[in-house]
């Protein structure tokens, strides 16, 4: 039973054995055919040129022509030759993985002739993407390039608009400080007793007398501007506008302020000169307006002559006609002339406002009322007469005749304003005078020729 049994062994060893060597003969021919079978397919994978074809070295030059550098299309193609290179290594390197694995597990010579052929092929893969990468390293060296100008394009356009942004901010501190017409028209807003007041704050001391005083004596408005800034020291003093709310040009917008506030000042002496040389040449016409007219323009005149007297506090009017360049005595005789004539058709309260007027004209200047005194008072005494107030005329005839010597002139022009109005009284009059007239005084034939009528 052993016997057979091991027997038995031994033939069933056999067997298995000879199963085992039929299996393993088996495998080797299927490795055989598998390593024929893989020396193809790893010579396809690593010895095709399709990725030539894919990503030509020909095609960035073509991209990046020197003529378009400005494209930004550019920019992006090198990128995309360089994906599809990379797609094509990794295509090859997949190969060349697989190719690897499939040799590792062949332990036959066919393997190890695999083994020698994959580095050749791995020799090719390698040197055929460092011949196609090496112009797409060129366009992206001039996408670089391009990339660098680019920014620096930028910078520059940049730095430019920061130096008109830095140039704007200082052209508006420029605008913000006010002009001299801006700061005058706020000047001229004030009032003329707050122009005076911030003046005082800048050291001048000035009240409104002293400035009509200023006015009065000089006609240049910038010369005075310059005496008061140069007196008061006001260059130095470094008032500012922006900073205080007054500064120098307050001056002449004070001035100006009260020269608006003056009837005369030195700025008309001019105009004033000119009307009194036209005045004096005008004759008394047969027009009432024409005459009425010329009477108020005088009236005015006289009026400014008057001022100045007063302001000036002139009493003669010789100074005057100095200080004017006319003759203010010739323009006063033809004045009163003038009302004389027209006055009598005029209202009753003109006589009365002209009686007024005349003795302030007088008063103020001493060397015309020694002159014009009487003849004044005996004008006065004739206008109301005529105006039918006839007791208000005596009275003021009376005055006369008690104060005064020459009584021959008086009571024939007393007699004489009458012979209109009253020939009787008139004749009475001249009678009366006879009491202190003779042939020894000028208007003795005068009076005389009266009593003849």
């Amino acid at each position: 039973m052993a016997n057979t049994s091991k027997k038995k062994m031994t033939a069933t060893a056999k067997k298995s054995a000879a199963a085992k060597a039929e299996t393993v003969k088996k495998e080797t021919k299927s490795e055989e055919v598998k390593s024929i079978a893989v020396k193809p397919e790893a010579k396809k994978l690593t010895t095709a040129k399709e990725p030539k074809k894919i990503t030509a070295a020909k095609e960035p030059e073509k991209i990046t022509v020197a003529k378009e550098p400005e494209k930004l299309t550019v920019k992006e193609e090198p990128k995309k030759t360089v994906k599809k290179e990379t797609k094509a290594e990794t295509k090859s390197t997949k190969a060349e993985t697989k190719s690897a694995k499939t040799v590792k597990k062949e332990e036959t010579k066919t393997v190890k002739a695999a083994k020698k052929e994959t580095p050749a092929t791995k020799k090719s893969v390698k040197e055929e993407p460092k011949k196609e990468e090496t112009p797409v390293k060129k366009s992206t060296k001039k996408a670089e390039t391009k990339k660098v100008e680019a920014k620096e394009e930028k910078k520059s356009a940049v730095k430019k608009t920061e130096t008109v942004n830095e140039k704007k901010p200082a052209a508006k501190k420029a605008a913000k400080k006010p002009t001299k017409k801006e700061k005058t028209a706020v000047y001229e807003v004030l009032s003329l007793e707050e122009c005076i007041q911030r003046m005082q704050a800048m050291g001048v001391q000035h009240v409104y007398e002293d400035y009509a005083r200023f006015l009065m004596d000089e006609a240049d408005i910038k010369k005075l501007e310059k005496d008061i800034i140069e007196g008061n020291n006001l260059k130095n003093a470094d008032f500012a506008y922006e900073k205080d709310g007054y500064d120098t040009d307050l001056v002449a917008v004070t001035l100006g302020k009260v020269a608006d506030t003056m009837d005369i000042k030195a700025m008309d002496y001019k105009d004033i000169k000119k009307d009194m040389n036209t005045a004096v040449k005008t004759t008394i016409s047969e027009d009432a307006e024409v005459n009425a007219a010329e009477y108020l323009k005088e009236f005015k005149i006289c009026e400014k002559l008057l001022m100045i007297g007063q302001r000036k506090n002139i009493g003669d009017s010789a100074i005057v006609s100095e200080l004017i360049g006319a003759d203010v005595d010739a323009f006063v005789t033809h004045f009163f002339d003038l009302a004389y004539a027209i006055l009598p058709d005029w209202q009753y309260d003109d006589v009365k406002f002209y009686e007024d007027f005349a003795y302030a004209v007088l008063s103020q200047y001493y060397d015309l009322f020694t002159k014009y005194q009487l003849r004044i008072l005996m004008d006065v005494a004739d206008l109301y007469i005529k105006h039918g107030d006839f007791q208000h005329g005596d009275e003021c005839y009376g005055y006369i005749l008690r104060d005064n010597q020459i009584k021959d002139y008086i009571y024939y022009r007393f007699a004489s304003v009458y012979e209109d109005i009253d020939f009787n009284k008139a004749k009475a009059l001249a009678y009366e005078s006879l009491q202190y007239v003779d042939g020894r005084y000028t208007y003795y034939q005068n009076i005389m020729d009266i009593i003849n009528k």
